[in-house]
């Protein structure tokens, strides 16, 4: 049963991706935009405004577009919001075998995701 549930996991990611993104692609996007610990980025509501108030995230999608399949790429072309790009980054932290954590926050009665993507 395990053995099957790994195999899918595999499976599904090659459908989304074409060839493996590189990881320095994502890290480089992550060094601009999130706060940096010793050993991971937080990437949070916070991390994704000023992404978009820069547009840095328009050249990091320009560049993704070769390694999506054509019938996956409505992820990358749609416009952007917080959990369509948590969505993305999550993909390819998966398909890369990337490390990285969630955890909700909550504040005044909003939750907030945020993620810690390991570089260690």
């Amino acid at each position: 049963m395990y053995i099957l549930q790994t195999t899918t996991k595999k499976i599904m990611s090659k459908q989304i991706f074409r060839e493996k993104v590189p990881n320095n692609l994502l890290f480089n996007l992550l060094e601009r935009i999130c706060l940096k610990t010793h050993n991971y980025f937080l990437f949070d509501t916070n991390a994704f405004k000023k992404m978009v108030f820069n547009n840095q995230h328009v050249e990091f999608l320009e560049a993704l577009k070769s390694y999506y399949h054509v019938g996956k790429s409505f992820y990358i072309e749609r416009d952007i919001a917080y959990n369509m790009f948590t969505t993305i980054l999550r993909q390819i932290c998966k398909h890369n075998a990337i490390m990285y954590t969630s955890q909700i926050k909550y504040n005044e009665s909003n939750y907030n995701i945020q993620y810690m993507v390991y570089f260690q």
